[in-house]
Protein backbone atom coordinates (compact mmCIF):
# COMPACT_ATOMS: atom_id res chain seq x y z
CA UNK A 1 0.00 0.00 0.00
CA UNK A 2 1.41 3.37 -0.96
CA UNK A 3 2.25 5.84 1.78
CA UNK A 4 -0.39 8.36 0.69
CA UNK A 5 -3.09 5.70 0.70
CA UNK A 6 -2.34 4.32 4.14
CA UNK A 7 -2.08 7.81 5.66
CA UNK A 8 -5.42 8.69 4.08
CA UNK A 9 -6.86 5.44 5.39
CA UNK A 10 -5.84 6.20 8.95
CA UNK A 11 -6.92 9.84 8.78
CA UNK A 12 -10.39 8.93 7.54
CA UNK A 13 -10.95 6.10 9.99
CA UNK A 14 -14.34 5.79 11.68
CA UNK A 15 -14.50 3.27 14.49
CA UNK A 16 -17.49 0.97 14.33
CA UNK A 17 -18.56 -1.89 16.51
CA UNK A 18 -20.91 -4.83 16.08
CA UNK A 19 -23.94 -4.77 18.35
CA UNK A 20 -24.54 -8.18 19.91
CA UNK A 21 -26.64 -9.04 22.95
CA UNK A 22 -24.67 -11.05 25.50
CA UNK A 23 -26.76 -10.96 28.69
CA UNK A 24 -29.33 -8.82 30.48
CA UNK A 25 -26.86 -6.33 31.89
CA UNK A 26 -24.00 -6.10 29.41
CA UNK A 27 -24.35 -5.42 25.69
CA UNK A 28 -21.30 -4.78 23.49
CA UNK A 29 -22.56 -1.52 22.03
CA UNK A 30 -20.78 1.82 22.17
CA UNK A 31 -24.08 3.55 22.98
CA UNK A 32 -24.77 1.23 25.92
CA UNK A 33 -21.24 1.55 27.30
CA UNK A 34 -21.33 5.34 26.95
CA UNK A 35 -24.67 5.41 28.74
CA UNK A 36 -23.29 3.36 31.63
CA UNK A 37 -20.21 5.61 31.97
CA UNK A 38 -22.29 8.82 31.84
CA UNK A 39 -21.43 10.54 35.12
CA UNK A 40 -24.82 12.28 35.20
CA UNK A 41 -26.31 8.90 36.12
CA UNK A 42 -24.22 8.68 39.31
CA UNK A 43 -24.83 10.41 42.64
CA UNK A 44 -21.66 9.17 44.32
CA UNK A 45 -18.80 10.56 42.18
CA UNK A 46 -15.21 10.95 43.38
CA UNK A 47 -12.74 13.04 41.36
CA UNK A 48 -8.97 13.14 41.92
CA UNK A 49 -6.71 15.48 39.95
CA UNK A 50 -3.67 13.78 38.41
CA UNK A 51 -1.57 16.05 36.15
CA UNK A 52 -3.48 16.34 32.85
CA UNK A 53 -6.07 13.78 33.92
CA UNK A 54 -8.92 13.52 36.39
CA UNK A 55 -9.34 10.13 38.02
CA UNK A 56 -12.98 9.13 38.34
CA UNK A 57 -14.66 6.64 40.66
CA UNK A 58 -18.45 6.55 40.78
CA UNK A 59 -21.27 4.25 41.82
CA UNK A 60 -25.05 3.96 41.72
CA UNK A 61 -27.57 1.18 42.40
CA UNK A 62 -26.44 -0.81 39.35
CA UNK A 63 -22.79 -0.14 38.55
CA UNK A 64 -19.39 0.87 39.87
CA UNK A 65 -17.17 2.66 37.33
CA UNK A 66 -13.56 3.86 37.33
CA UNK A 67 -11.53 5.70 34.72
CA UNK A 68 -9.92 8.95 33.59
CA UNK A 69 -11.05 12.18 31.95
CA UNK A 70 -8.68 14.29 29.86
CA UNK A 71 -8.71 17.78 31.40
CA UNK A 72 -7.98 19.59 28.14
CA UNK A 73 -10.51 17.73 26.00
CA UNK A 74 -12.96 17.10 28.86
CA UNK A 75 -13.51 13.60 27.49
CA UNK A 76 -13.08 10.07 28.76
CA UNK A 77 -9.68 8.62 27.88
CA UNK A 78 -7.66 5.45 28.35
CA UNK A 79 -8.97 2.38 30.15
CA UNK A 80 -12.23 2.44 32.12
CA UNK A 81 -13.70 -0.34 34.26
CA UNK A 82 -17.37 -1.16 34.78
CA UNK A 83 -18.49 -3.55 37.56
CA UNK A 84 -22.03 -4.60 38.22
CA UNK A 85 -23.02 -3.76 41.78
CA UNK A 86 -22.50 -7.39 42.85
CA UNK A 87 -19.01 -7.43 41.28
CA UNK A 88 -19.72 -10.63 39.35
CA UNK A 89 -19.40 -9.15 35.86
CA UNK A 90 -16.73 -6.69 34.78
CA UNK A 91 -15.92 -4.89 31.55
CA UNK A 92 -12.78 -2.92 30.70
CA UNK A 93 -13.12 -0.30 27.95
CA UNK A 94 -10.42 1.61 26.10
CA UNK A 95 -11.46 5.11 25.05
CA UNK A 96 -9.57 6.87 22.26
CA UNK A 97 -10.26 10.18 20.51
CA UNK A 98 -10.96 10.54 16.80
CA UNK A 99 -12.26 13.69 15.12
CA UNK A 100 -12.81 15.14 18.61
CA UNK A 101 -15.15 12.30 19.52
CA UNK A 102 -14.86 9.56 22.14
CA UNK A 103 -14.59 6.12 20.58
CA UNK A 104 -14.38 2.73 22.27
CA UNK A 105 -11.42 0.98 20.70
CA UNK A 106 -11.37 -2.20 22.80
CA UNK A 107 -13.64 -3.86 25.33
CA UNK A 108 -12.84 -6.90 27.46
CA UNK A 109 -15.51 -8.85 29.35
CA UNK A 110 -14.71 -10.74 32.55
CA UNK A 111 -16.71 -13.34 34.43
CA UNK A 112 -15.32 -14.15 37.90
CA UNK A 113 -12.05 -12.46 36.86
CA UNK A 114 -11.58 -14.64 33.76
CA UNK A 115 -11.56 -13.05 30.30
CA UNK A 116 -14.52 -14.00 28.15
CA UNK A 117 -12.84 -13.68 24.75
CA UNK A 118 -15.97 -14.83 22.88
CA UNK A 119 -17.71 -11.60 23.93
CA UNK A 120 -14.73 -9.27 23.75
CA UNK A 121 -12.92 -7.10 21.23
CA UNK A 122 -9.24 -6.60 22.04
CA UNK A 123 -5.69 -7.40 20.97
CA UNK A 124 -2.44 -8.60 22.50
CA UNK A 125 1.16 -8.49 21.29
CA UNK A 126 3.93 -11.05 21.78
CA UNK A 127 7.53 -10.41 20.75
CA UNK A 128 10.27 -12.86 19.76
CA UNK A 129 13.32 -10.88 18.66
CA UNK A 130 12.22 -8.77 15.71
CA UNK A 131 9.23 -11.05 15.05
CA UNK A 132 5.96 -9.67 16.41
CA UNK A 133 2.76 -11.66 16.77
CA UNK A 134 -0.47 -9.67 17.01
CA UNK A 135 -3.56 -11.50 18.30
CA UNK A 136 -6.92 -9.86 17.62
CA UNK A 137 -10.06 -11.15 19.35
CA UNK A 138 -13.56 -10.29 18.16
CA UNK A 139 -17.01 -11.16 19.53
CA UNK A 140 -18.67 -14.34 18.39
CA UNK A 141 -21.25 -13.74 15.68
CA UNK A 142 -23.73 -15.90 13.82
CA UNK A 143 -22.85 -13.93 10.68
CA UNK A 144 -20.07 -15.16 8.41
CA UNK A 145 -16.81 -13.21 8.13
CA UNK A 146 -16.00 -11.71 4.74
CA UNK A 147 -12.49 -10.48 5.50
CA UNK A 148 -9.97 -9.78 8.26
CA UNK A 149 -7.07 -7.47 7.44
CA UNK A 150 -4.28 -5.61 9.21
CA UNK A 151 -2.94 -2.34 7.82
CA UNK A 152 0.25 -1.21 9.52
CA UNK A 153 3.11 1.30 9.54
CA UNK A 154 6.47 0.83 11.25
CA UNK A 155 8.28 4.05 12.24
CA UNK A 156 11.77 4.65 13.58
CA UNK A 157 12.69 6.95 16.48
CA UNK A 158 12.72 9.95 14.13
CA UNK A 159 9.22 9.16 12.88
CA UNK A 160 10.49 7.97 9.50
CA UNK A 161 8.46 5.20 7.88
CA UNK A 162 10.52 2.00 7.73
CA UNK A 163 7.77 -0.23 6.43
CA UNK A 164 4.08 -0.14 5.59
CA UNK A 165 1.91 -2.95 4.39
CA UNK A 166 -1.36 -4.84 4.53
CA UNK A 167 -1.81 -8.43 5.70
CA UNK A 168 -4.85 -10.50 4.82
CA UNK A 169 -5.81 -13.28 7.21
CA UNK A 170 -7.73 -16.48 6.72
CA UNK A 171 -10.90 -16.87 8.75
CA UNK A 172 -10.25 -18.24 12.23
CA UNK A 173 -13.01 -20.24 13.90
CA UNK A 174 -11.46 -19.63 17.32
CA UNK A 175 -12.61 -15.99 17.22
CA UNK A 176 -9.12 -14.56 17.06
CA UNK A 177 -6.70 -13.71 14.29
CA UNK A 178 -2.93 -13.98 14.29
CA UNK A 179 -0.82 -11.55 12.26
CA UNK A 180 2.97 -11.93 12.19
CA UNK A 181 5.17 -8.92 11.45
CA UNK A 182 8.91 -8.81 10.92
CA UNK A 183 10.35 -5.46 11.94
CA UNK A 184 13.39 -3.82 10.31
CA UNK A 185 16.56 -3.85 12.37
CA UNK A 186 16.34 -0.88 14.71
CA UNK A 187 16.74 -0.36 18.44
CA UNK A 188 13.28 1.05 18.89
CA UNK A 189 10.26 1.19 16.58
CA UNK A 190 6.72 2.49 16.76
CA UNK A 191 4.06 0.32 15.17
CA UNK A 192 0.68 1.82 14.28
CA UNK A 193 -1.96 -0.39 12.79
CA UNK A 194 -5.61 -0.82 11.99
CA UNK A 195 -7.25 -4.22 12.27
CA UNK A 196 -10.54 -4.62 10.40
CA UNK A 197 -12.96 -7.54 10.42
CA UNK A 198 -15.93 -7.35 8.04
CA UNK A 199 -19.04 -9.45 8.60
CA UNK A 200 -21.63 -10.47 6.04
CA UNK A 201 -24.51 -8.19 7.10
CA UNK A 202 -26.62 -5.73 5.16
CA UNK A 203 -25.97 -2.82 7.51
CA UNK A 204 -22.24 -2.13 7.22
CA UNK A 205 -22.30 0.04 10.34
CA UNK A 206 -23.11 -3.12 12.32
CA UNK A 207 -20.82 -5.38 10.35
CA UNK A 208 -17.34 -4.06 11.01
CA UNK A 209 -15.07 -4.66 14.00
CA UNK A 210 -12.02 -2.39 14.03
CA UNK A 211 -9.16 -1.93 16.47
CA UNK A 212 -6.44 0.71 16.34
CA UNK A 213 -3.05 -0.14 17.83
CA UNK A 214 -0.03 1.96 18.73
CA UNK A 215 2.91 0.11 20.28
CA UNK A 216 6.44 1.24 21.09
CA UNK A 217 8.64 -1.83 20.68
CA UNK A 218 12.22 -2.03 21.96
CA UNK A 219 14.21 -4.68 20.10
Amino acid sequence: MKRSKIILFFSSLILLSCTKKIDKDFISSNDIFNDITNLKKYDNVQKINADTLIKIKASNKEYIIEGYINKILNKKTGWWTIHDINKINKVRLQYIHFENEENINQYIFYKNNFIDSVRSKFYSLKKNGNILNYYFHTPKSKESVLSANLYYIILDENNNILKESKIENKINKSHYYLFTLETPIAKKVMIKSLFSETLNVNDKSLGTNEILTEDLVVL
